[in-house]
């Protein structure tokens, strides 16, 4: 609750912005700050009820959007340490997303592993 002046400490941004000199306030798509996993993390421990929907952001972690490798197995992770507040759409996009980035690099059987993993049988 500082004004601007007075911050003693940068936001925490991504790795793949810490160096460039960007600042990122907003992120544009949600209006919400774009934040590093770490920060997130952080977050969670505080608030288990924190929204997983920004931890689970891949553009916390990487500069590709579409990368959804740390992001699932993430999620996998915080799935096994009982945070399952998670809306289910959220997690079939996780899903999806992660088996067609690993279809389009041929990986057809790890897809078919990952989409096993959906909670939605429908």
């Amino acid at each position: 609750n500082t004004p601007e002046c007075e911050k003693y400490a940068c936001c925490p941004l991504p790795p793949y912005l810490e160096d460039s000199g960007c600042v990122v306030e907003e992120d544009d798509n949600v209006g919400r700050p774009l934040r590093d996993v770490c920060f997130h993390l952080l977050k969670l421990y505080s608030d288990r009820h924190y929204d997983l929907d920004q931890l689970l952001d891949p553009r916390s972690v990487t500069s590709d959007p579409l990368d959804y490798r740390l992001s699932w197995h993430l999620w996998e992770v915080l799935r096994a340490l009982n945070y399952t507040h998670l809306f289910k759409q959220s997690q079939g996009v996780l899903n999806a997303s992660y088996a067609a980035q690993l279809e389009s690099e041929g990986l057809w059987e790890w897809a078919v592993f990952i989409l096993l993993h959906e909670p939605d049988t429908q």
